[in-house]
């Protein structure tokens, strides 16, 4: 640039309109639609409740991943059998780390290192179903440790009432049109 020329000398009105209103906005014609970027795409936020991810997930997926959501025994033991499952087939070198279960996915952390699986891996509908005897066993272990803590004679289960209660809970899911 020489001596005496400034650069606002040579600027068009209209740069000199667009410096002077300063950053942030693009006219409308140069604006590329065609391009998505990452105000524009659809986002799809982290459902806090089960109803929320009703909205965005199909109900199925919802009511089986909340089984292990909503029940730190069942999650813990799903977890327990996952890394079982990877460490046995030498996919991680041991079975220690992390698993996470999100709304369409759970992830896996070993070693630093994570991966995701989708809930229609069949290794995790097997872990899924052995919690729920983990859990059975543990519960019963719970319920024995505290009757011979509260009872003076051994506690007796009345299979009446517990029939009763399991005919309740499958006539309010019937009743909810649940499958």
């Amino acid at each position: 640039m020489s001596k005496g020329t400034s650069i606002g000398e040579n600027l068009t009105e209209e740069q000199r309109k667009a410096l002077a209103e300063g950053p942030g906005k693009i006219p409308a014609e140069k604006v590329n639609d065609d391009k998505p970027n990452r105000s524009t795409r659809p986002r799809y936020k982290n459902p806090d409740t089960v109803e929320d991810a009703l909205k965005h997930y199909p109900a199925h997926v919802v009511k089986l991943v909340n089984l292990v959501k909503s029940n730190s025994d069942i999650r813990r033991y799903t977890a327990l059998g996952i890394l079982n499952y990877l460490y046995q087939k030498g996919i991680i070198e041991e079975a220690k780390g992390y698993v996470s279960f999100n709304w369409t996915k759970f992830r896996v952390v070993n070693k630093g290192l994570s991966t995701e699986y989708r809930y229609i891996e069949p290794f995790f509908l097997n872990c899924l179903i052995a919690s729920f005897t983990s859990f059975a066993n543990a519960a019963q272990k719970i319920i024995k440790v505290f009757c011979s803590k509260e009872y003076e004679d051994a506690f007796n289960e009345d299979k009446a009432i517990v029939e009763a209660a399991i005919n309740a809970a499958n006539e309010a899911d019937a009743a909810s049109g649940e499958e």
